[in-house]
């Protein structure tokens, strides 16, 4: 895939572009060591169908990660800002956990940036700690000193961890190989990355997807894995209750990373629904 960079006023933005047709942007979960690379079983068969978009969010994969507070808000702007800026095209996208909440908040009043959206296993739960809100910027600030928390951040993104976070989100440990875990290292190990985990940790990334959900006018495809961990399946009821068009479909073998786990079966669904070879539910009707 040919490299590029996206010049956005925060900070340059890693994306990779590949394929001919209608625009796929794919966007990463947000944990230590993430990356573009979230995607590299899924990328050479959909770009067969589509213009594919992978994009690092600021702080995350190839590029320093500036020394600032990362928000949930901050990555709205990015994915609002890149498709308008960078794409210039309505385009379908793709996200991954926690990033789902921030591309619904862009759809939700932007939805002439978008045609189809594809969630798998959607975060709408909060990740940060239960924590009074007069602690968060205390704890933000000691957690985002290098002079103080190295130890700690290193501790928490060595590979015993590492492995730990990768057998708890795939439902089978042999997926876990020690060059994915090499891979989310490094990534944790380059300047700056310290910045975004803290503000994970902080719950400063913890964005209200059910609140935006029902304003979103796009078709959505709900992928989720039968094993999912630690967003179950069960917490699909609420959002396909929610959603105005979706469809959910459930892979079996596979936890949250199941566009990784079974690619080949989620890259089938992916082309099929944004090729209008699934159908959506109706939308809700309402009083």
């Amino acid at each position: 895939m040919a490299s590029k960079y996206y010049a956005w006023h925060h900070g340059d933005v890693h994306y990779q572009k590949r394929g001919m047709g209608d625009p796929l942007v794919l966007v990463h979960n947000v944990y230590p060591g993430a990356s573009l690379e979230e995607y590299e079983h899924n990328v050479d068969e959909l770009a067969r169908h589509f213009t594919v978009y992978a994009l690092d969010l600021l702080g995350f994969g190839r590029i320093a990660a500036p020394r600032m507070k990362y928000t949930a808000n901050l990555y709205t702007e990015l994915i609002f800002d890149f498709l308008r800026e960078e794409v210039e095209e309505p385009a379908h996208v793709m996200a991954a956990g926690l990033s789902c909440a921030y591309v619904t908040e862009v759809a939700a009043w932007r939805a002439n940036l978008f045609k189809k959206l594809v969630f798998l296993c959607p975060r709408s739960e909060p990740t940060g700690l239960d924590i009074p809100r007069w602690v968060a910027p205390i704890r933000h600030f000691m957690l985002s000193t290098p002079a103080v928390a190295n130890g700690y951040y290193e501790a928490m993104t060595g590979r015993h961890e590492l492995t730990n976070f990768l057998r708890n989100n795939f439902h089978h440990p042999k997926h876990v190989t020690p060059e994915l875990v090499d891979r989310l290292y490094e990534n944790s190990r380059r300047p700056g990355a310290i910045h975004p985990y803290a503000s994970l940790l902080t719950g400063y990334l913890d964005c209200h997807l059910l609140s935006a959900l029902p304003k979103v006018e796009n078709p959505i495809l709900l992928v989720w894995g039968r094993h999912a961990r630690p967003t179950p399946v069960e917490h699909s009821v609420r959002l396909t209750a929610l959603a105005r068009h979706s469809r959910l479909e459930v892979v079996e073998n596979a936890g949250a990373w199941v566009h990784d786990e079974q690619s080949a079966a989620v890259n089938r669904l992916v082309v099929k629904y944004l090729n209008d070879e699934l159908a959506t539910a109706p939308p809700a009707e309402t009083a």
